[in-house]
């Protein structure tokens, strides 16, 4: 019973060191993550946001451009990068409260890089399965004379035009036309194999790459468009002589 409790408190120490180093950016970047966004085509029509949704409401689609390069996020123990696009508006007319609508994510998995989890554990602590798979690819190697290795990658660019919001924007109110002040946000978030998750607007977000949630991959401020298809009433005046209604005739007087 003792050595399995050994055991358990070993292995629980293993993580949390495997989880404090992956703190620290291996190897160094030399570049900061960065992303630019920028609303395209605007559109509040009525109708179901959602299948599942009971009645009839005013919901914004939001196209947009977006430009991002996070590959700095991306270190040995990162497994992948949750990104993920918001709509910040007013909650309603009259009062200064903001609402946020996630509008288009995206997973991106970390491919293989010599710092990545699955590559070190491979090459420091290999099992028996991963020896002859790397004795196999040796001796395939070596009879073709070729080398087995394979350009790696970063992931974490990219580079949208015009994209599709997966997402409508709406609000409790049912009402989304003509509302001002409204703005993009990327943001993201870092999935390690081991460890806790690292938020663009937590506190060691804002210590990665020097990103300021707010200023940094943020649009312009932009206005929603009236509902599409809806008319102003307008009352036309029909020829010819009018009788007024009770209390509406002006008397005529006489000079």
């Amino acid at each position: 019973m003792a050595h399995l409790v050994r055991d358990e408190l070993s292995s629980y120490s293993r993580v949390g060191i495997i989880a404090f180093l992956s703190l620290i950016p291996v190897p160094t970047s030399t570049s900061q993550p960065s992303a630019k966004i920028t609303a395209r085509d605007i559109q509040v029509v009525k109708g179901r946001p959602h299948y599942y949704s009971p009645k009839r409401e005013e919901y914004a689609q939001i196209r947009f451009d977006l430009d991002a390069d996070l590959s700095p996020l991306v270190t040995w123990n990162t497994k992948q990068l949750f990104v993920y696009v918001t709509a910040s508006y007013p909650s309603t007319a009259t009062r200064a409260e903001q609402s946020e609508s996630v509008i288009w994510d995206m997973i991106i998995p970390a491919t293989a890089t010599p710092w990545s989890w699955t590559n070190l554990k491979s090459t420091y602590f290999p099992d028996k399965k991963t020896i002859r798979a790397n004795k196999n690819k040796n001796k395939q190697g070596a009879s073709k004379g070729k080398s087995s290795t394979t350009a790696l990658s970063k992931p974490g660019r990219i580079n949208l035009k015009n994209q599709k919001p997966k997402y409508q924007v709406t609000d409790p109110t049912g009402l989304m036309s003509e509302r001002s002040n409204v703005t993009l946000q990327v943001s993201w978030n870092v999935q390690p194999w081991v460890g806790a998750l690292v938020w663009d607007k937590g506190y060691l977000g804002s210590r990665v790459g020097s990103w300021k949630p707010g200023r940094v991959g943020t649009s312009k401020s932009f206005d929603l468009p009236a509902l599409k298809g809806s008319k102003p009433e307008i009352v036309k005046e029909t020829d010819g002589p009018k009788t007024p209604r009770a209390g509406e005739g002006r008397p005529i007087t006489e000079i």
